[in-house]
């Protein structure tokens, strides 16, 4: 594997060029389809999205902002390491990540919203608490341990082995391509089931559940499950 191109920008002082607030660190480098971005971050909210209009495929960017007041974190810290780069980031206001063409996104959040955008492959995330809204024409696999909201809109039609979406305390909606084969298991302990596809389900006092073959089934499935809060899978009609 060719190791990916690092090249790190010191950005400080640099707000007025932009129009805006200008990240006080940010790292542009290079990565190959089937790769994968890894980014731990301590707290604060991450938007990831494709390269920015113009800029080449294969790029990616890593750009950090700090409050306005109060001391500077410390800069993310990004490794290569095979299969991708591994970004670590402390407690901070958000973290922008422009994900290249045909590359992966792992995501493990110690609290803040997550919100992952139009990447072209797939994404992983882990969170703690906070809000995770992902849309992505790949598919995606979401929990949180903390409490806040799932909502996940995939274009995917096929996916390796079982996707699991897991929210301790709160709500998951799922928007899957409605001509995808799969099996779907949906359960909340404390709350409603509703979907739109052609499915029926059980309840047993504030529980309950669908487990069921969704366009006649296949060896794919969909796990989702919710202590308290309700569950939605919803049909996506691909776009023409």
């Amino acid at each position: 594997m060719k190791p990916c191109a690092l090249l790190l920008l010191s950005l400080c002082g640099l707000a007025a060029c932009g129009g805006g607030p200008a990240p006080y660190a940010s790292t542009v480098g290079l990565l190959h389809p089937h790769e994968t971005i890894t980014v731990r971050i301590a707290r604060g909210t991450l938007n990831a999205y494709a390269p920015a209009a113009g800029e080449p495929a294969d790029r990616f960017t890593i750009s950090a902002y700090a409050d306005s007041a109060g001391t500077q974190p410390a800069a993310p810290t990004i490794e290569a390491v095979r299969g991708g780069i591994d970004v670590d980031a402390p407690a901070l206001r958000s973290l922008l990540v422009r994900v290249p063409q045909g590359v992966d996104l792992r995501v493990i959040s110690g609290g803040g919203d997550v919100n992952v955008t139009d990447i072209s492959a797939n994404a992983y995330v882990a969170a703690t608490t906070g809000n995770v809204t992902l849309m992505l024409p790949g598919y995606a696999e979401a929990s949180l341990s903390g409490g806040g909201s799932i909502a996940v809109t995939m274009g995917a039609t096929q996916w390796p082995g079982v996707l699991r979406f897991f929210n301790s305390n709160g709500d998951i909606d799922l928007s899957i391509n409605e001509n995808a084969r799969f099996h779907a298991h949906l359960r909340t302990q404390d709350g409603t089931v509703f979907t739109d596809f052609d499915l029926r389900g059980t309840s047993s006092g504030k529980s309950e559940s669908i487990d069921a073959p969704v366009n006649g089934g296949a060896a794919r499935g969909v796990e989702v499950g919710t202590r308290k809060g309700a569950i939605r899978l919803l049909r996506l009609a691909p776009q023409m």
